[in-house]
């Protein structure tokens, strides 16, 4: 067979499975073995033919956290700090987007600028930066608190994502293995993140293709 073949894959994911981004992998593969083959010509069962991955950004470009730039010498924060990731983990089951707030250091002269220009290369490290803090914060909270709620545990408010929602969502498309559920996930981060707390900040890096990866 020879020639050009179209074939059209439709698949639908649920949004809860999704945190922001979403990273298409394809590959093809030889489904069956080939006899007398030319030599350096894939033969075997299983052998990768081709292999593509893209990444696409959902909700377009901008942040999907509430953002508020405060002076933090006002508000008694460290004068120097860039940014504080605002949540009451004793609130899971509340809306994620009444209980979390990310507050930006108006009197960082860098943060300030990355503000005033968001789609200014030097920005987007630090846009990257808040991304890790954001996720590692979150998931390093409910992973510390015994009472964070379990995926069956949490109940819908009217359509709003509760915080608890978040976090499984984060741990879902960041850092969940393939074959694992997402309680078994969850059982396994909180223990290593109690054994060796940098790790869980590396795999996050890593999930975010952090630095520059996902906004390059």
């Amino acid at each position: 067979m020879s020639g050009q073949i179209e074939t059209i894959l439709e698949a639908e994911i649920p949004g809860t499975d999704l945190a922001g981004g979403l990273t298409l992998e394809t590959t093809i593969v030889l489904a069956s073995g080939v006899k007398g083959s030319d030599p350096f010509v894939a033969r075997r069962p299983g052998s990768v033919l081709w292999r593509d991955q893209t990444s696409i950004r959902l909700e377009g470009n901008a942040g999907l956290l509430p953002v508020a730039p405060v002076s933090f010498k006002d508000q008694g924060l460290p004068e120097q700090a860039a940014w504080y990731v605002s949540v009451d983990s004793a609130e899971w089951s509340s809306a994620a987007m009444g209980n979390l707030l990310v507050l930006l250091n108006d009197d960082n002269d860098q943060v300030s600028e990355a503000v005033r220009k968001p789609k200014d290369p030097r920005a987007a490290v630090l846009w990257d930066a808040l991304t890790v803090d954001v996720v590692y914060d979150l998931v390093g909270r409910a992973l510390e608190d015994d009472e964070f709620p379990s995926e069956e545990e949490v109940t819908d408010r009217d359509g709003e994502v509760t915080t608890a929602a978040l976090v499984h969502g984060l741990i879902r498309a960041f850092l969940k293995m393939p074959n694992e559920t997402l309680a078994d996930a969850t059982d396994r981060l909180r223990e290593e993140r109690r054994r060796d707390p940098s790790r869980l900040r590396a795999s996050v890096q890593s999930s975010l293709l952090f630095p520059g990866g996902r906004t390059s």
